[in-house]
């Protein structure tokens, strides 16, 4: 199976990387300006610091010596500051080479020095060691179900006993049934994009879309279930796509 979210996912690290992560125009590479990226990525700095909460409320305990993988990395914006809370080595993924170039020249920026960043190619993760605490929000849901369950499969096997993994899919919608359907159609069928953006734009060009695909919960269970027996959920959502975010220590 060809992965044409992988592919989308390369035009937005061409194009746009920051607007492919956060949808507000605002991050649309003629629009983004020096302000708007450091709301960015303080952005980031939110959600680690929401995360490290999460993580000593379950768990008593936090990543201060922790081997951290961030997948579906992007320019950074998780992956830095999740470098800055341990004093091991945080591993960035991403399918973007473009997107990773970005990601490095923000670290080099930020004095980042104890993140890396690894580009994947395919289906099939990369070699790594293993890790103490796996990383995965709002990247899940542009990849096709069947991959990202793989993925996620490999991603649990990277993880050691002990370790914790987050990871954040969507399962539903909740928009009108004849703009979901534009949009499938959009993020699905090239020629309707391309006939559509081009009468939008008014230049023959099709817009990058990104897919929003849904992950039944019941099979994530069921995953799950293979490393740990206890799982903490909370819901999520994003411009009327709901999800949720999955936490868990790895028990075998």
């Amino acid at each position: 199976m060809k992965s044409k979210s992988a592919d989308t996912w390369k035009q937005f690290g061409k194009e746009d990387p920051y607007y492919g992560v956060l949808s507000d125009q605002k991050y649309k590479s003629e629009y983004i300006t020096a302000e708007d990226l450091k709301e960015f990525f303080a952005t980031g700095e939110e959600y680690v610091a929401q995360t490290l909460q999460r993580i000593k409320h379950q768990y008593q305990s936090d990543l201060s010596s922790s081997a951290i993988l961030d997948f579906g990395c992007g320019v950074g914006r998780l992956a830095i500051p999740f470098s800055f809370v341990t004093n091991k080595k945080t591993l960035g993924i991403d399918v973007s080479s473009e997107i990773l170039e970005k990601a490095k020249f923000h670290a080099l920026e930020m004095n980042a020095d104890k993140v890396e960043f690894l580009l994947s190619v395919g289906k099939i993760l990369p070699e790594t060691g293993l890790f103490d605490f796996i990383n995965s929000y709002i990247v899940l849901q542009h990849i096709e179900t069947a991959i990202g369950m793989n993925i996620l499969h490999q991603l649990l096997g990277k993880l050691k006993i002990g370790g914790i993994i987050q990871v954040q899919a969507t399962y539903a919608n909740n928009w009108p049934k004849l703009k979901y359907y534009h949009y499938y159609l959009r993020s699905k069928n090239s020629l309707y994009n391309f006939v559509y953006s081009s009468l939008k734009n008014r230049k023959l060009k099709a817009e990058p879309m990104m897919q929003m695909n849904p992950y039944d919960p019941a099979a994530l269970f069921r995953l799950f279930s293979k490393y740990s027996n206890s799982v903490h959920v909370e819901f999520t959502g994003h411009t009327g796509f709901l999800g949720a975010s999955y936490m868990f220590k790895r028990e075998f």
